[in-house]
């Protein structure tokens, strides 16, 4: 048991070590032991002005307003078209039933005949299903 307690004494003793030594490799933050002085503050710094825009020259001619189309024509005939798709995209989105219809099953996929879908038909495979009952029945009694 002594072993033991050494062995955590040592340990322990290891880490308060290592925690008041000074940090060595890699992990060792070297700071400047130089001072360094701040350098006073400039002041505002004072930029020069831009150069002035060029001004234009007045236009030679004056054009009335009513007479310039402010959008050319094809750009409004695709605008018209684009609007006109989305409005008939939206008019069918809500004229389309909300709830899909219900499918109506096909029946039993994997049977060889198709279920009976009148009552003539049920009532010939109730009579195939009768023969098929008596045939089975006749056919243990011989054996």
């Amino acid at each position: 048991m002594s072993q033991f307690s050494a062995a955590l004494l040592r340990n322990a003793l290891g880490l308060l070590r290592a925690l008041f030594a000074s940090p060595r490799g890699r992990h060792v933050r070297r700071r400047s032991t130089r001072v360094r002085r701040y350098a006073a503050h400039p002041g505002p710094a004072v930029r020069p002005l831009p150069p002035a825009a060029p001004r234009l020259a007045e236009p030679r001619e004056v054009f009335p307003a009513d007479d310039l189309p402010l959008v050319r024509p094809y750009y409004t005939a695709h605008e018209q078209s684009r609007v006109q798709a989305a409005a008939t995209a939206r008019l069918q989105r809500w004229a389309a039933p909300r709830i899909p219809e219900p499918r109506i099953a096909e029946g039993d996929l994997l049977a060889s005949d198709p279920p009976p879908v009148t009552f003539d038909d049920l009532a010939e495979a109730v009579r195939r299903w009768q023969a098929q009952q008596e045939h089975k029945q006749t056919a243990g009694v011989g054996a």
